[in-house]
């Protein structure tokens, strides 16, 4: 991650860590402090502080100034510059010579040209003493008169014509009272602003809108406020509009009227509570000592200062600096915050305000992507939706990886997806369920996109964990990649009952393992194979840890630095698909796993992959589908049974058909609320009627949710079966197969961990 990648990500790194305290009442110390109440008095006759020095702007070191408007429009420092309804079908008119005391979107077109051309002016459209001299300062440059007065031979040097007449609005703007928000002529301008992904307090996800520069500032200005006790009951930031000292719907005026809500960069909070309204002085005294209307108290203001916001109360066209100014008049804006640096200055206050921490990528709902820091404390909020970079070889499109999830806050789901568009927001389908108090893990076969990514939605707050196994490409891309050989499901290693044995020969009587490397064979095998699919299951662990299997070449005793299982030592089973490296020995096929506490292992192994020339089947990835979900109405396809909401029974067996030239199915098997623990098993329907072996994909607990990759041979006629033996819901999701016309190879690396959400170290 460079950089400025690193700045945008602490942009959300701080908002998110105020963001879940929020909606986990877990609480949150920002710097400064806690503050447990909105305490103080509302700051109504406000002193403003210096203006930054450029330095101070640049470092991001704004706590102690206000970040001032500057000449010129928020494009000149480096935003976008958005469209503007200008009035439609306007023709040219003679020149009108303008001096001081002219106004009109004429003189705004003047002095955005002097602007353009390195004059220090503002474009609001009256033409006063500081445009008069702008205006000889550029005649001056330009060998012409230096009048001060814009003459027809000024204006033409300028490039600005005396346009009239026209049609209003024109076509593709549509005023809704407040805004245009939506309307066609903006789709390019709004498809490059971004809201905010997750709840922010009172906040709800997407309310808030900016340029992904901005928008953290926001972010963390309302996560801190809200966090330390002040109530917001409404707020938001874009609004497509002219100032509102104007006309709103900039009729008559230039793109120098527009409100900073029009770029994103401005936010307004509690507006009835703290209105824009004209202030007068009181029995002679200057309008700066008439206190403002506002519930705000200071320690707000300095908050939004610290994030380089500048607050309306203040006052606009020269506010006021003091109470003691001497003014007749002050308009103040007391709900108004807004942010008058540069991108580059924006991403320097955000690394001033966040400390170090884990970074990672989020992706919004319209697919996209905004990098994000999180404090030490945070952990990833619900509806959070995190961009996995898999670092995948040319012309793989598929990735194998291990999804872990812990630092569980909710009960929840996640769902392995691409990175576009999602704009409904639903999920038909889940890779695994996360509980309160337990880390779990699930091997995922995912798509991946051109950039070699993939997503991971998450329905609750929880830390996420990813460690890539391997890629999936087409033959042209990996014409020597491996294809896959089921085998009859064969439980290789159970050390309840078995024998096992580590590395140097030695074996041991059956026992629980300690944390030491235990060597697996295989069935023999005529095949030479790069990898072992087998099922691996960790029970009556002593503590709660986590198994790691690889081949025994790479595993040495010690922490590792990617794992397989993560268990507890609640006296749970806990089983994962695993794709294992692995060699052919004089003893079969061979790999290790390590485990850092005493636990039992049990190890079914289901296929192999092997280079091309030995045979086997291809990948094919599919478009995930739920296929049954017992909760519903379903019909079985073999019985033709339909039953509504009604839970498998213990040994009741549920028929599922593959899609046609299927050999092996590839399936998500989720347990829902069994009544009791128990395991859940799937396996071509012949093996159930010849009562031949099963492995189990599940291990079934009772009243929670569980799930696991499943690898399942098909029958003949399509068919492949599942069964559990306690009552529970199932549901299935289909995601792939493996066929012999399935194009899609399998590249295994050594295992390596490219995404962990948790702070460093």
């Amino acid at each position: 991650m460079g950089a400025d990648e690193l700045l945008m990500s602490r942009v959300f790194r701080f908002v998110t860590s105020a963001a879940v305290v929020l909606t986990t009442s877990v609480g949150m110390v920002p710097s400064g402090g806690r503050v447990a109440t909105a305490a103080g008095a509302p700051w109504t006759l406000p002193t403003v502080p210096p203006t930054c020095t450029q330095d101070q702007a640049d470092s991001g070191d704004v706590a102690g100034c206000v970040i001032t408007n500057g000449d010129g429009l928020p494009e000149t420092l480096g935003w976008p510059a958005p469209p503007f309804p200008d009035p439609q079908g306007q023709v040219v008119s003679p020149w009108v010579d303008l001096s001081i005391g002219a106004s009109g979107p004429t003189v705004a077109r003047v002095q955005t040209a002097l602007i353009a051309a390195g004059g220090s002016v503002s474009a609001d459209g009256l033409f006063g003493q500081r445009t008069a001299d702008a205006v000889t300062a550029y005649q001056t440059l330009k060998a012409l008169p230096a009048t001060g007065i814009v003459d027809v031979a000024t204006a033409n040097s300028l490039g600005v014509q005396n346009l009239t007449g026209g049609t209003w609005p024109p076509s593709g703007w549509k005023w809704l009272g407040w805004g245009y928000n939506g309307s066609a002529a903006l789709a390019a301008w709004e498809q490059q602003l971004i809201s905010n992904p997750i709840p922010i307090g009172s906040m709800k996800k997407g309310q808030l809108v900016a340029f992904a520069d901005a928008l953290p500032l926001f972010m963390g200005f309302y996560a801190e406020i809200q966090a330390r006790g002040y109530v917001i009951n409404d707020g938001g930031t874009y609004v497509f509009r002219c100032t509102a000292s104007t006309r709103k719907d900039c009729a008559g005026l230039t793109r120098a009227a527009l409100s900073n809500h029009a770029y994103g960069l401005a936010s307004d909070i509690n507006t009835i509570k703290n209105p824009q309204r004209a202030y007068y002085g009181i029995n002679g005294a200057s309008a700066c000592a008439t206190p403002m209307v506002t519930d705000l108290p200071k320690w707000v203001v300095d908050a939004a200062q610290k994030w380089g916001l500048y607050w309306g109360g203040y006052g606009w066209s020269s506010g006021c600096s003091s109470p003691s100014q001497s003014r007749a008049s002050v308009t103040r804006d007391a709900m108004h915050f807004e942010f008058n640096g540069s991108p580059t200055q924006a991403h320097m206050i955000l690394r001033r305000n966040v400390g170090a921490g884990a970074c990672i990528n989020l992706v919004t709902e319209l697919g996209q992507p905004v990098n994000w820091c999180m404090l030490n404390t945070d952990v990833p909020p619900a509806m959070s939706r995190i961009a996995i970079s898999t670092n995948a070889p040319a012309g793989a499109t598929t990735a194998l990886v291990n999804i872990a999830a812990t630092g569980v806050l909710g009960p929840g789901y996640l769902t392995a997806e691409d990175c576009g568009p999602r704009p409904n927001g639903v999920r038909g389908w889940s890779n695994g369920n996360v509980r309160i108090g337990r880390t779990s893990s699930w091997a995922t076969i995912v798509p991946i996109d051109a950039q070699g990514r993939f997503c991971i939605y998450q329905s609750s707050a929880f830390h996420t964990v990813v460690d890539v196994q391997g890629f999936f490409s087409p033959s042209a891309a990996a014409p020597t990649g491996n294809l896959f050989t089921p085998m009859a499901a064969r439980r290789t290693m159970d050390t309840r009952s078995q024998t096992y044995c580590l590395p140097d020969g030695s074996c041991i009587a059956p026992s629980l393992v300690g944390p030491t490397i235990v060597t697996t064979n295989t069935v023999p095998s005529t095949i030479s194979p790069v990898a072992v699919l087998a099922n691996l299951t960790v029970t009556e662990a002593t503590k709660p840890g986590y198994l790691t299997a690889d081949a025994c070449s790479a595993l040495t005793p010690g922490p590792q630095t990617h794992s397989n299982v993560n268990y507890t030592n609640l006296d749970l089973s806990i089983t994962n698909l695993g794709v294992v490296p692995a060699t052919a020995t004089d003893m079969g096929v061979q790999f290790c796993t390590f485990t850092n506490q005493l636990v039992h292992e049990v190890v079914d192994v289901l296929g192999l992959f092997a280079p091309p020339d030995q045979g086997g089947l291809g990948y094919t990835t599919l478009t995930p589908t739920r296929l049954i979900d017992t909760r519903e109405c379903r019909t079985d396809p073999v019985t033709l049974v339909q039953q509504c909401g009604v839970a498998n029974a213990p040994g009741r067996i549920i028929h599922l058909i593959a899609p046609a030239g299927t050999t092996v199915a590839v399936v998500n098997v989720t347990a829902v609320d069994p009544v009791a623990k128990g395991l859940v098993t799937a396996a071509s329907c012949s093996t159930f009627a010849n009562h031949g072996f099963a492995s189990p994909v599940v291990q079934a607990v009772a009243n929670t949710v569980v799930a696991n990759l499943a690898v399942i041979p098909v029958d003949p006629d399509g068919s492949y079966c599942i069964t559990s033996t306690s009552t529970t819901h199932l549901v299935v999701d289909q995601v792939g197969s493996f066929s012999p016309t399935g194009d899609l190879r399998f590249v295994p690396i050594s295992p390596n961990r490219l995404h962990d959400s948790r702070p460093p170290g």
